[in-house]
């Protein structure tokens, strides 16, 4: 793929952040790309009945009913890659590598899905792999007819370049759903929002800023915004005491201010602050805004945006809540609570009266249970059920 045509290709996926609607075209864009005739963005745990969707590219709408119709069990592709830890983010494979193609013509998904429309292999990418209560499990699935050579090495390749830049405008698109699930696409709405939300021109200069965004500011206890000098636009810094996290943030904004066809981080790459005690307390998402969306401001349009995510919330998760969506236990429910108090494995365990080995395998168990593997993921799902 040419750089001109890759370069184009992620400007449309940022321009879908906030416009649903591009989506299928920019799933005809990526499979195009990789030289496929057919493509689904969707939600392979979560069918559009229980809240997932579905953007497809040259898939009949009959098609699209029975599939939403269907479930994971008649998936043979998405069931292996979940037995084998396969659905992470930013991971891409294809589907010949997962199942025998004995077994693919056996399954119902095959037999009445694929087959009536001559379907005979996938490709696909994992944007979001569950690990953020706000961003469903999400892929991009590519497919190619039973007559066409089969997909080599370089369409995953391909696909695992391409999963930043898509997490990054679908976790703006999740994140800005408002309680009703429709986007927050002007600034009335974003001024609605109890997540802080805070808009960057393309110099980084402070554009706007919702009022949960300007009540964390004001705090002074993590983000601040800073003018250098008199009668200039503010930037974006941290406190003082945070600075030797002052250079991730920094770069985080840099980033997404880049030309876009750079290479990104993945959007679930959060920077997460501590308070004056060392405890989690504050998580920042940055991405790229791209262009046509309906947020300027003095007819200037912002180039990047800012969550901010206040995790004194997240302590008011009853632990009761966590038994109930997770299956935790009573202990690992309660191990997942002392995540929010921060500090080191043994002081943990100790606040929760057990040895440190017997609290390494409480936690491991709630990362199993939870589908997350690391205390910032952990933290980003209790801030997701404290706020919902």
């Amino acid at each position: 793929m040419q750089l001109a045509e890759y370069d184009a290709l992620v400007h449309r996926i940022y321009n879908a952040a906030l416009q649903p609607d591009r989506w299928s075209a920019v799933v005809g864009d990526i499979g195009r790309a990789c030289e496929a005739t057919r493509g689904l963005l969707f939600t392979p745990l979560h069918r559009p009945a229980t809240g997932g969707f579905a953007f497809a590219h040259n898939l009949s709408e009959s098609m699209m009913q029975r599939w939403g119709a269907s479930g994971v069990a008649d998936d043979p592709i998405t069931q292996e890659a979940f037995a084998r830890d396969l659905l992470v983010e930013g991971n891409a494979f294809n589907g010949c590598e997962l199942i025998p193609r004995e077994r693919l013509l056996a399954s119902r998904l095959y037999r009445e899905l694929w087959e009536p429309i001559g379907i005979g292999q996938v490709c696909s990418g994992v944007v979001f792999g569950g690990t953020d209560a706000r961003t469903l499990p999400t892929a991009v699935s590519i497919y190619r007819d039973r007559g066409e050579p089969p997909f080599d090495a370089s369409q995953p390749a391909l696909m695992r370049r391409l999963m930043a830049h898509m997490s990054r405008s679908l976790g703006v698109m999740f994140h800005l759903r408002d309680s009703s699930l429709q986007a927050a696409s002007n600034l009335g709405s974003l001024e609605r929002l109890s997540t802080g939300v805070a808009l960057l021109n393309s110099d980084g200069t402070l554009q706007f800023a919702n009022a949960a965004a300007d009540r964390i500011f004001c705090s002074g206890r993590h983000v601040t915004r800073q003018s250098s000098r008199a009668g200039t636009a503010p930037k974006l810094s941290l406190a003082a005491r945070l600075a030797g996290q002052e250079r991730r943030f920094q770069r985080a904004i840099a980033q997404a201010l880049a030309p876009l066809d750079t290479t990104q981080e993945h959007f679930s790459n959060a920077v997460v602050l501590p308070d004056e005690q060392g405890k989690p307390s504050c998580v920042l998402h940055v991405a790229p805004l791209g262009d046509g969306l309906a947020l300027a401001v003095a007819n200037e349009r912002p180039r990047a945006i800012v969550f901010l995510y206040d995790l004194s919330a997240a302590a008011s998760v009853p632990p009761g809540l966590l038994c109930e969506l997770f299956d935790l236990t009573g202990a690992e429910a309660q191990v997942a609570l002392q995540v929010l108090q921060g500090g080191p494995a043994e002081a943990m365990a100790r606040r929760s009266g057990v040895s440190i080995n017997t609290f390494k395998t409480q936690l491991k168990a709630v990362y199993a249970k939870t589908r997350t593997n690391r205390h910032s993921d952990l933290l980003k799902l209790m801030l997701a059920l404290a706020v919902a």
